[in-house]
């Protein structure tokens, strides 16, 4: 599995608001189109979102990155939000006896 955080700081509530609302049901239906395993976003302060996003491989984030990420991650950037992204292969992960991830849908 292959992990990417994203770190978003908007200038202003209106504008995370907006751009959260606007963008998540994209994110949504072209992550699951691309493989998208699990996604959790996080409201770290007023104007700051931390979502983590993993895919089955590196190869898979990177197409989805190539395809719409990019995309997604200008639009932040336009509108002016601050956009930080790290990433890595997963070296553990734990689901709590979860067999089925779509159970924990909440999107």
């Amino acid at each position: 599995m292959y992990q990417r955080i994203v770190t978003v700081t908007f200038r202003d509530e209106l504008t995370k608001a907006s751009m959260t609302n606007y963008l998540q049901p994209i994110i949504k239906q072209q992550g699951e189109s691309y493989g998208l395993i699990s996604m959790t976003s996080t409201d770290i302060t007023d104007l700051s979102i931390l979502d983590i996003y993993i895919w089955p491989d590196y190869e898979t984030a990177q197409a989805a990155s190539n395809e719409y990420g990019a995309k997604i991650r200008d639009a932040l950037q336009k509108a002016g939000a601050k956009v930080e992204t790290k990433e890595g292969p997963v070296a553990r992960a734990w689901f709590n006896g979860i067999e089925d991830l779509k159970s924990l849908s909440n999107f």
